[in-house]
């Protein structure tokens, strides 16, 4: 039977829980507990994980005594290490047990005990559901095949090998890592910042909280370095929970963020807004927030232009568009912008079943055509497919910029203004295209996860997903990147291709939606350098005033502009 505790109604001290409301809901075989008996020199592990006997054979053979973690209550009452192996978030057993129980964790923690979480993918658990809010850790893509030792003589890395300042073991050791983290020490990570971390520790209470990002309960293998790393690993890791157990630990000493890239005095800056829809259905401030910030530094950053991705509300109804409208607005006068709709903004609530928006009833056809920068549009009235021609650092630009899912007849309009405009570098900005695997989308691939493929929807007069935008439209022509959102996961993507003019053009995916206020206010700023051809891409919340450092965040780039 699930117990659920309020951290306001419970108090703890010294293992005891001091609070008649908190015991209230306790099963009574654990409201008297108490402490339990450690030290012995035999540690408990419970264990949920896909592969039980491999975790668990690294564990006995590192001096624990390993049971099943109980599914059916509360682990608070448990005593040692909690393990969630690799792979488990995928388990449907998990998800039930975090539901109910996954502030207990951290409970359990806070009494003297270990939770250790090892590999699992960003697309099935971005974030640990388990943390306090005192912690925070977000998986992102990143290949990892080699590890700065960020802390030499922390207790989990004693008598493993070290060479030269990282891991000994090298190769492939995963393709995700820790791209966000705060209140957590990095033990081991991609580079000596502490970006990209593969393994963090975080004190909680009178216990730790230890992540890694490498899969450590893999069957044994052929590679020596990676079984003596484990083997040594697990049986420091046996150590270690004795000593969190009889309170002698060493302090964690929390790793700060790594440091955003400055901006270059003479840059040209594109700023992106990506999948704005929660904040016009519920957090209007954030959205302001973001184009307010975006007007007062156009002149200091000089920003050029500034491109909405789609999605600019949830369910198209009137509310929502006045809200975004008046958002987008603050940019009037200041800094040009342009806008695609999403599946969002299409059909009641927003179903994209029809292509009725109330789109252009927001935002003015007869306004936008009187920026000097305003090339034209597909339909005369209406904002779903339009083109811009525009000056900036140092080059020519048109940006196309075409509905969900766009049509035949759209691509077709498309090919004819890029023919128009051949010596112009091209920028293509739809709302679905790029998927979060940095593949196109292609709904005829079957060996990969096409979830909200724009077929997927009931759009009518036909629809064109990444792969056919690419074969019908930008192989053909001078462009030199693509930017979309919509898809959810880690809401990251990027993919180089070449056209048949034999140019790069860079492909980029960026959505935040899915992360707390519908976005957190991040937004892309494509900053490009005084040489015409460096770009660095950054996301950055306005809200927060903080960038994010993963290797899918924060990048450079060479445009192909010869």
């Amino acid at each position: 039977m699930a117990f659920r505790r309020s951290a306001r109604a419970c108090i703890f001290l010294g293992g005891y829980v001091l609070s008649a409301a908190c015991h209230a809901e306790m099963p009574p075989e654990l409201a008297n507990a108490g402490d339990v008996p450690c030290g012995n020199g035999e540690p408990r592990a419970w264990v949920m994980a896909p592969d039980h006997e491999a975790l668990s054979a690294r564990l006995e053979a590192a001096g624990f005594t390993v049971d099943p973690l109980p599914l059916d209550r509360s682990p608070w009452g448990l005593d040692g290490l909690i393990v969630l192996g690799s792979g488990a978030s995928e388990l449907p057993e998990y998800a039930e047990y975090m539901q109910s129980y996954a502030d207990d964790l951290y409970f359990f923690v806070d009494e003297a005990n270990v939770v250790l979480e090892l590999a699992q993918s960003t697309d099935a658990e971005a974030v640990p559901p388990f943390l306090p809010t005192t912690h925070t850790a977000r998986r992102g893509a990143a290949r990892l095949v080699e590890l700065e030792v960020l802390d030499p003589d922390h207790p989990l890395l004693a008598d493993i090998e070290i060479d030269g300042g990282r891991l000994a073991w090298r190769g492939e050791l995963g393709r995700d890592a820790f791209v966000e983290q705060g209140g957590f020490e990095v033990v081991l990570a991609g580079a000596g910042d502490g970006s990209n971390a593969a393994l963090l520790e975080g004190a909680y209470g009178q216990g730790r909280i230890v992540l890694a990002s490498l899969p450590l309960d893999a069957p044994p293998g052929s590679d020596l370095q990676q079984e003596a790393f484990i083997t040594h690993f697990f049986a420091n890791l046996s150590a270690h929970v004795e000593g969190v157990c009889v309170r002698q630990t060493t302090p964690i000493k929390p790793t700060p963020p790594p440091q955003s890239l400055p901006f270059t005095a003479g840059s040209t800056v594109f700023a992106v807004l990506p999948d704005t829809q929660v904040y016009s259905l519920r957090y209007p401030g954030v959205f302001d927030a973001q184009t307010s910030w975006i007007a007062r530094n156009a002149e200091a950053l000089n920003i050029a232009y500034a491109f909405h991705l789609g999605d600019i509300v949830n369910n198209n109804t009137e509310l929502e568009w006045r809200r975004a409208s008046g958002s987008m607005s603050l940019l009037d006068g200041i800094v040009p912008y342009g806008i695609v709709p999403g599946n969002h903004d299409y059909g009641p609530s927003g179903d994209a079943s029809t292509r009725d928006t109330k789109m252009n009833e927001w935002f003015d056809f007869d306004d936008a055509a009187l920026n000097p920068s305003f090339g034209g549009a597909y339909e005369q009235g209406k904002l779903d497919n339009t083109y811009h021609l525009f000056s900036a650092g140092g080059h020519d630009w048109i940006a196309v910029m075409l509905e969900w899912g766009p049509r035949d007849a759209v691509i077709d309009w498309a090919n004819s203004v890029m023919e128009q405009h051949p010596d112009r570098l091209g920028i293509f900005i739809t709302h679905a295209y790029l998927n979060n695997n940095d593949r196109r989308y292609d709904h005829k691939d079957t060996s990969f996860p096409q979830d909200f493929n724009p077929h997927e929807y009931d759009t009518p007069g036909g629809v064109n997903d990444g792969e056919e935008l690419w074969q019908k439209l930008i192989r053909r022509h001078r462009f030199v990147f693509t930017l979309n959102g919509h898809v959810l996961g880690d809401g990251t993507g990027y993919l180089e291709s070449i056209t048949d003019r034999g140019n790069v053009v860079h492909q980029m995916l960026a959505n935040y939606q899915m992360r707390e206020l519908g976005g957190e206010g991040y937004l892309r700023l494509l900053e490009l350098l005084p040489d015409g051809k460096t770009m660095h891409v950054r996301s950055y919340s306005p809200l927060f005033d903080r960038y994010l450092l993963g290797s899918d965040q924060q990048y450079t780039i060479e445009l192909d502009v010869e």
